[in-house]
């Protein structure tokens, strides 16, 4: 048998494997603190290099872009109105690699769009790099005991100690991996496949149902439940944050200060971050207990060219209705975004106009009232031929567990 042969039996052999298994990525982060101050550089050195890398490539793609592209090691890079030379050490010939099949892609990507007739242009140089694949298990990256809390990176003598390694299943099949940084942090994605049985049946003891459906009319902070819950939530930038953007703007721009500066705004905005991501896991948490949950497939941007503008940014609407959608629990209904709930009356089904600024929906054929958010959720279940449950008590105690832990969340009921 050939080497070629060889090479398409295993790939063969993986895709029917693969057909049973289930693709799961874990988020682990790196402890930085139990890292010496060489190693710490160096790591932070890979995605400066990486930047490098991969301006230099793209700057003259048809001659620098081949198969021994990995094999730089010194790159001319532009400081101010002159070139220089910088050396490539802490990136791996695997990595590169990693770089140069990411070019390729984006190259295929404007290939496909110009194709069905879209406008596009040339790549763009990049102004930093955030990520770098770790392509090969066992060679670019690897556990070193069974824990999986140390991980070897390729290139670095000794391990790193990660967080969050207990999460992978000992039997997971490890495919790939991504070295991410994210304001002063590293995190390293590792993408595993897993049987799809024992995920679905994991899942299954994870999450508890209601036994209830329940209608979501999403706003820019917030979402109102047809059992009368209402989930309100604010985030915006802090004090600090001003402060010391108002403090970068009387900076010279690329001085040693101006950098300072910049580190501390980003640490800033991954707190922002944080508390962006715990309530979103938060409100996506206390939804995922419902039997069923149906929302309207509104046009988010839209919101965003109105006044709701800053409330959206913050709110991260679109990433909950994207984790339900994906999700799989509950079981998810859309329902179409032109149907006038909001306008018509959930208790005769009269249609009427209402203006934004009326928060209170008054019926003028059966004189019912009723907040006008409320009466949209209890539509949106009337639309798939569910009835509205009234709040229980059970509902009552989740949320106080789950969203009343977060200072951040608001939680009321409206009926």
């Amino acid at each position: 048998m050939t080497k070629n042969e060889k090479i398409k039996k295993t790939l063969n052999e993986t895709k029917e494997k693969r057909k049973n298994q289930i693709p799961v990525v874990y988020q682990l982060k790196v402890n930085l603190k139990s890292v010496d101050k060489m190693a710490r550089k160096r790591l932070f050195l890979l995605f400066l290099e990486a930047k490098w890398f991969y301006n230099y490539l793209v700057a003259d793609i048809q001659n620098r872009v081949s198969d021994d592209a990995y094999k730089i090691e010194k790159v001319t890079i532009k400081v101010g109105d002159t070139y220089e030379e910088r050396n490539i050490l802490n990136l791996s010939s695997h990595m590169k690699q990693s770089i140069i099949s990411r070019i390729k892609q984006n190259l295929y990507s404007l290939h496909k769009k110009k194709e069905k007739g879209q406008k596009v242009g040339k790549l763009k140089f990049k102004k930093k790099v955030n990520s770098i694949p770790l392509k090969q298990y066992g060679n670019t990256f690897k556990f070193k005991n069974k824990n999986k809390t140390q991980i070897k990176i390729q290139g670095f003598k000794k391990p790193f100690r990660v967080l969050g390694g207990h999460q992978i299943p000992q039997d997971a099949e490890i495919a790939k991996a991504e070295i991410v940084k994210k304001g002063p942090s590293i995190y390293i994605y590792v993408t595993c496949y897993i049987n799809k049985q024992k995920y679905d049946k994991t899942r299954k003891n994870i999450v508890h149902n209601f036994g209830i459906s329940a209608g979501i009319d999403f706003k820019p902070s917030g979402i109102v439940l047809s059992s009368g819950i209402k989930v309100e939530w604010r985030i915006e930038e802090t004090k600090r944050l001003k402060k010391l953007q108002r403090k970068l703007s009387r900076q010279k721009k690329y001085s040693k200060n101006w950098y300072k500066t910049i580190e501390k705004i980003n640490k800033e905005h991954k707190k922002i971050d944080n508390i962006k991501a715990d309530i979103i896991n938060k409100v996506t948490a206390f939804l995922s207990y419902y039997k069923k949950v149906v929302f309207q497939d509104d046009d988010i941007a839209s919101w965003k060219e109105d006044k709701f503008s800053k409330s959206v940014h913050y709110s991260s609407v679109g990433e909950i209705k994207r984790r339900l959608r994906n999700s799989l629990y509950p079981a998810v209904e859309v329902v179409d975004k032109y149907i006038p709930t909001t306008k018509t009356c959930s208790q005769c089904g009269n249609v009427q106009e209402i203006s934004l600024a009326e928060r209170t929906y008054k019926c003028s054929k059966c004189g019912l009232q009723i907040d006008r958010d409320l009466n949209s959720a209890i539509n949106m279940l009337k639309v798939v031929g569910l009835d509205r449950p009234e709040v229980t008590p059970v509902e009552r105690k989740t949320s106080a567990r789950i969203l009343g832990s977060s200072p951040y969340i608001l939680v009321s009921f409206l009926q």
